[in-house]
């Protein structure tokens, strides 16, 4: 038997026994119910351990003693991680110095933040596939079912993420808020500037069973674990973390905690493509994970749950996350791989000048991006945009539009698709633009028509 002081018990020997409790019943459920013997064995060892686990929170606030644990993002390197961290290094180097043609590069980027908003969303149950998502993130129809808002919505939030990696954001909390924000907003157009933490229980449920999965920290303290993870994320420990070992600890505490009322998953994906831009693995913007985790549903909530109880204060506090890293690491080592061998196929051996794109304003490249979508659905000929679009899209107020058009109008950027009328309504870029846009279009095989830069100008000319 165990000889243990309730009275005098560390916060350190209540996680021992809670982590101990965890992987005992780990181990009972892999053995088959006909090996009665070794079902026995750990079984009287379990009943043990948990008798001493029960003596100790009879007398003591096990939950108050947690709470004063610091979060350390415990896991240990093994061989597997430390190959598929060679092969991210590996695809990154190549990618970085790559040369490419300019419109396969725009192409690439477009493809790449499509899919992420594609399967993020997916993974939450959002059914809307490739083309639907396009029309939702232009906004063809103004009128916008749950789905097409939560797909207009994170593609928002990738935006808003390249942001404030220029404007080199450091971590928050209230970025973290901010971010949930964008993800969660309803209607076009403007949002709440940040979002409050949930002050209510939030089980996670089996959507077929309804059965409890997961039940996270009580509302009230929220706020105490949000802003150690905070703490940890600013502090020397996570500093000496590679990016992407950083990210994946970043995005499974995040949604341990389960902050918010809803969207906690989408969140921490985006906090985890947020901390891999801002440590350098951005990869030129054309890395997506989410269509890896949605390859394999299952394994992405097993890994995620690590095993371990449904109860957050039942030996979640401050687990071993190696199970979760392993595949974290996994899936983006096979992605940047994958990655890497398109990109290389796609590599242009003469010397290629500089993106024509590379000194415009990230706003403005984040323009190229969406039009090119609606070239893709409607042709090179729809490719014009009107002040009310660039408010939908940006999340800024019709001032704001006009005033970024006519700095837009005056870099030579855009122009009005009527040059002669008194009220200007509709917009197309300058000719250098659309010409890249329609090679992009061409290039990528897309059955919509391609127009070139002159029948915009005398579609505008009759307008």
């Amino acid at each position: 038997m165990r000889s243990i002081d309730p009275a005098s018990v560390t916060a350190d020997e209540v996680i021992s026994l809670m982590a101990e409790v965890a992987e005992l019943r780990r181990m009972i459920a892999k053995i088959p119910e006909d090996d009665i013997i070794s079902r026995g064995s750990l079984g009287a060892r379990l009943a043990v351990v948990e008798k001493d686990l029960q003596r100790v929170e009879a007398v003591v606030d096990t939950e108050k003693l947690l709470r004063g644990i610091p979060f350390s993002g415990r896991f240990q390197y093994t061989d597997a991680m430390v190959r598929h961290l060679g092969l991210i290094e590996a695809a990154r180097a190549v990618i970085a110095v790559l040369p490419l043609p300019p419109d396969r590069e725009l192409r690439l980027r477009q493809q790449a933040r499509q899919r992420a908003t594609r399967h993020s969303t997916r993974i939450e149950g959002n059914t809307l596939g490739s083309e639907e998502i396009g029309r939702a993130v232009i906004a063809l129809d103004r009128t916008q079912t749950e789905m097409q808002q939560e797909v207009r919505n994170y593609w928002r939030a990738l935006e808003w993420i390249e942001e404030q990696i220029e404007t080199r954001r450091q971590p928050s909390e209230e970025l973290i808020r901010e971010l949930h924000s964008i993800i969660l907003v309803h209607g076009l157009g403007r949002r709440r500037r940040r979002s409050d933490y949930r002050v209510e229980e939030c089980p996670v449920l089996d959507s077929a069973t309804r059965r409890i999965d997961y039940a996270p920290p009580k509302p009230a303290e929220v706020p105490d674990y949000m802003a150690d993870l905070v703490a940890w994320w600013q502090g020397e420990r996570a500093a000496m973390l590679l990016g992407p070992v950083r990210a994946g600890l970043l995005a499974h505490r995040f949604v341990s905690i389960h902050p918010f009322t809803d969207g906690n998953g989408r969140t921490a994906r985006a906090l985890a493509t947020f901390e891999l831009w801002r440590s350098g693995y951005e990869m030129r913007g054309f890395l997506s994970l989410e269509e890896h985790y949605t390859a394999d549903l299952g394994a992405y909530y097993r890994h995620l749950q690590m095993g371990l109880p449904v109860d957050f204060y039942d030996g979640r506090h401050n687990p071993d996350h190696s199970q979760w890293l392993a595949f974290f690491l996994k899936t983006m080592g096979e992605a940047a791989e994958t990655l890497r061998r398109e990109a290389v196929s796609l590599y242009a051996p003469e010397h290629q000048p500089p993106a024509p794109w590379a000194a415009l304003h990230r706003v403005q490249q984040q323009l190229l991006t969406r039009l090119l979508m609606r070239g893709q659905e409607l042709g090179a000929e729809a490719m014009t945009f009107s002040p009310g679009d660039i408010a939908d899209w940006f999340g800024i107020s019709p001032n704001t539009s006009r005033e970024w058009l006519e700095r837009w109008r005056d870099q030579g950027f855009a122009v009005p698709l009527n040059p002669g009328a008194k009220r200007v309504r509709l917009y197309r870029l300058d000719g250098r633009w659309i010409d890249l846009l329609r090679q992009a279009l061409s290039g990528a095989g897309f059955s919509a028509s391609v127009n070139t830069s002159k029948s915009l100008e005398k579609n505008g000319a009759s307008s």
